[in-house]
């Protein structure tokens, strides 16, 4: 015959009530407030892209070169069915063309588009409180904010800002050759 104790009993109902109840809450801000991003290297540098911006990272894919008034278009590749124009990252921000590029991202966007770049660092999950914004003049084209991670700062290079780009100089070829 064993004997209950009231007291580890009263415990174990207040444990059981208190898990129970943590199902209840609205999970912690701090969980919340993070961003995913991924960590790159283009021409010797580091940066950041924001996952939120990306349908895919792909490594190793064969892009098919095609002509284009657009340097920066290296061609088209597949993408889990779908054929991409894949345009270099580095020249769309100024950089000379130079290292190989085996990286690819696939953008977010209603139209299939991926960039090409040389170097996939790592994945980062950050809080708010680490990504900082450029003060407007200090802003460099297709660069607004930048992450803090341990000592490094990382450029974080606004995706959406570099497709509207391609997308005005490719209008722009268009009127250039409806004009003639």
């Amino acid at each position: 015959m064993s004997r209950t104790d009231p007291h580890r009993d009263s415990s174990l109902h207040k444990l059981r009530d208190d898990f129970d109840h943590a199902f209840t809450l609205a999970p912690d801000s701090e969980i919340q407030a993070r961003q995913n991003l991924l960590a790159i290297h283009i021409g010797g540098d580091a940066y950041a892209l924001r996952v939120a911006e990306i349908s895919g990272l792909h490594a190793d894919r064969r892009i098919v070169a095609l002509p284009s008034p657009v340097p920066e278009l290296l061609g088209l590749a597949g993408f889990r069915g779908q054929v991409a124009p894949v345009y270099d990252l580095a020249a769309l921000l100024g950089y000379r063309r130079g290292g190989e590029l085996r990286w690819m991202i696939l953008l977010r966007h209603q139209e299939p588009l991926a960039f090409a770049f040389e170097r996939f660092d790592a994945h980062l999950a950050v809080t708010t409180d680490q990504i900082v914004a450029s003060p407007a003049q200090n802003r460099a084209a297709h660069l607004h904010d930048a992450v803090r991670t341990g000592q490094v700062v990382l450029p974080i290079i606004h995706l959406q800002s570099v497709l509207a780009a391609i997308q005005k100089r490719v209008d722009a070829t268009r009127s250039t050759r409806s004009n003639r």
